[in-house]
């Protein structure tokens, strides 16, 4: 009977634990705009996903003019030390290029990565990272936030 109490009560307390984290996460999810919930599920499932979940996102939130070469990026998974550990929307900026009109979302992860997402006309267009952007022109787009890099 006792170790039953015991194992209640243990139950009870990450059932409480786990209730309030996804509440949280759920109140934090509804204050954020739809290009940076656009964004997050950008990482979520493409550059973190399966190669199914990779080609279905291409589908249906990739901007028309880029889909081909997402679709060509979507034929593997990557390994787990290229992609972002619990990444978080950090911060949004306005972009106007002249041409392309949209938001920049920066992204970072607990692993102390970072990412920008251009959505344009309710679609990922595309990303910049240290990994696939030169270091002066990451430079120059990361000065559009306020937020310390990280790593």
């Amino acid at each position: 009977m006792k170790n039953i109490t015991k194992f209640l009560s243990i139950l009870l307390a990450a059932v409480i634990i786990l209730s309030g984290c996804s509440s949280n996460n759920a109140a934090d999810s509804q204050d954020r705009s739809a290009d940076e919930k656009l964004a997050l599920s950008y990482v979520t499932n493409y550059h973190n996903g399966t190669k199914e979940a990779k080609t279905k996102f291409v589908d249906e939130s990739i901007h028309p003019d880029v889909q081909g070469k997402f679709r060509v990026g979507a034929k593997r998974a990557l390994p787990e030390n290229e992609q972002l550990k619990d990444p978080k929307v950090v911060e949004s900026a306005d972009y106007d290029d002249g041409d392309t009109k949209g938001s920049l979302v920066l992204i970072q992860s607990a692993d102390d990565k970072e990412m920008i997402a251009l959505i344009t006309e309710n679609k990922v267009y595309m990303h910049f990272s240290l990994q696939n952007t030169a270091p002066d022109t990451y430079d120059q787009i990361r000065s559009s936030f306020k937020t310390a890099k990280k790593g």
